[in-house]
């Protein structure tokens, strides 16, 4: 009679330059609706960073007017918000995300202004609330719009353009796109004489790959890195910072004079166009069925026919991961790139009598456009959260890794749950890129 198992699988997607352990798969999830999404996102570095003209780059919610020429705007205009609708527009501060004013727009997290220096950054992002979509965690699919506007001013305002309605799709091959519907008004850096209302499309914002849902949602970085444009002049496509944004998004941006500022040019700045992290935020958790009350005062019948030769079902053996884990940016050393992480918490439910069982887990090797990382790169320490459980050898990084199936832990009681810090060594050699990989957990009983 072969054992029974019960498996999850583990989705880790890379960071640009590092490395990222995305959520789980819940096989026993169902589509369902979700609403008060929340979208997050900077869309870079540069788009808050400082300019040598104009004070800086900086969102504002809402649509701005027309300034009826390439200038930047004054608090005369009135074209600045904070917040509109379901958009507000948040920075750094001294102690974490603040309101930015018209006065303190340019400033950093330390109150000074932001220069074009490489690192010099408000960090102000886009927010948008009141999303709504379905999402299916079993399939690894979502479809969540959002209603409002923000406004993307370079320059103090000489060049602008608004994006409305966003929509983010994935599909279950973990593919997906955010795409909205864009305008404003075009000039060029040859002759800020030129100026005109752009034609309003839809474009896409962001390409993701390697997408991995939770229950919670999920954070991911868009492609960017090793992305190349056809038909565009000016593109660098070497170097640790080449890349690009959507090619439909840079061709918007040959009207607007801003398409250099959406993809690697071989400036200084370079570093700072790299596509910041998208946040994604909904609760997707099954909300329990009320149970009926009875009426007041009545009796209830409680009946049950037990069928002649029924016997008992037998108990199960269930695994389930819970939460995500992030192995955050991948730091140079001597041994190559290194990154740590937390492995999610991994719970155990047997039901079965007198039923013994382990937890295995094997990685398949990290790959991306750029290149590939071996499944021996990683290695973990098993720990037991709650329950009684023998944890699995600690498996080091290349000795030989968790390229081959490894024991998080095993036991016979009813319930465990394990934890394990996650630690990964690539070699030096390893290009720079979004890499990804799957890491399969299996009960084994």
């Amino acid at each position: 009679m072969p054992l029974p198992t019960h498996k999850r699988t583990l989705l880790a997607g890379a960071l640009a330059t590092g490395l990222a352990i995305g959520g789980v798969s819940m096989a026993e999830a169902a589509p369902q609706s979700v609403d008060d999404v929340t979208l997050t996102w900077a869309l870079s570095q540069e788009a808050g960073g400082g300019t040598y003209f104009g004070g800086c780059n900086f969102f504002s919610a809402g649509e701005a007017g027309n300034t009826g020429s390439s200038r930047p705007w004054t608090s005369g205009d009135n074209f600045y918000r904070a917040v509109e609708g379901n958009v507000s527009i948040l920075k750094d501060g001294a102690s974490g995300p603040v309101a930015p004013t018209w006065d303190t727009k340019c400033f950093n997290a330390a109150g000074t202004a932001v220069t074009p220096a490489p690192g010099s950054s408000t960090n102000n992002r886009v927010q948008f609330t009141g999303g709504e979509g379905q999402v299916d965690l079993d399939a690894g699919t979502a479809t969540v719009s959002w209603e409002g506007s923000f406004t993307s001013a370079f320059y103090g305002g000489m060049t602008y353009w608004h994006a409305s309605d966003p929509t983010l799709t994935v599909s279950a091959d973990g593919k997906g796109t955010l795409k909205a519907t864009v305008g404003g008004y075009g000039t060029s850096m040859d002759d800020m004489s030129q100026w005109g209302v752009l034609t309003e499309r839809e474009v896409t914002l962001a390409n993701l790959s390697g997408v991995s849902l939770s229950e919670d949602g999920l954070t991911i970085n868009p492609d960017y890195l090793g992305v190349v444009l056809t038909g565009i002049t000016g593109q660098v496509t070497t170097g640790v910072n080449a890349g690009s944004f959507p090619q439909d998004f840079v061709e918007f941006h040959e009207e607007t004079g801003q398409a250099a500022y959406w993809y690697s040019s071989g400036g200084s700045a370079d570093p700072k166009k790299i596509a910041a992290p998208i946040n994604i935020a909904w609760d997707a958790t099954e909300a329990p069925e009320p149970e009926p009350e009875p009426s007041e005062g009545e009796n209830v019948d409680v009946t049950v026919v037990v069928p002649e030769g029924s016997t008992p079902e037998p108990g199960v053996l269930k695994l389930t991961v819970s939460g995500n884990a992030n192995l955050g940016e991948a730091v140079s050393s001597a041994a190559g790139f290194t990154a740590s992480g937390q492995l999610p918490e991994v719970t155990v439910s047997d039901t079965r009598v007198g039923g013994t069982w382990a937890v295995n887990g094997q990685l398949g090797a990290f790959t991306s456009t750029a290149g590939s990382i071996p499944a021996s790169a990683l290695g973990w320490t098993p720990a037991l959260v709650s329950g009684t459980a023998q944890v699995g050898a600690a498996v080091t990084p290349n000795s030989p890794g968790l390229g081959v199936s490894s024991t998080l832990g095993s036991g016979s009681t009813s319930a465990a749950t394990l934890k394990a810090a996650l630690t990964l060594v690539a070699p030096g050699s390893t290009p720079a890129g979004n890499y990804a990989a799957k890491l399969t957990l299996t009960a084994v009983g």
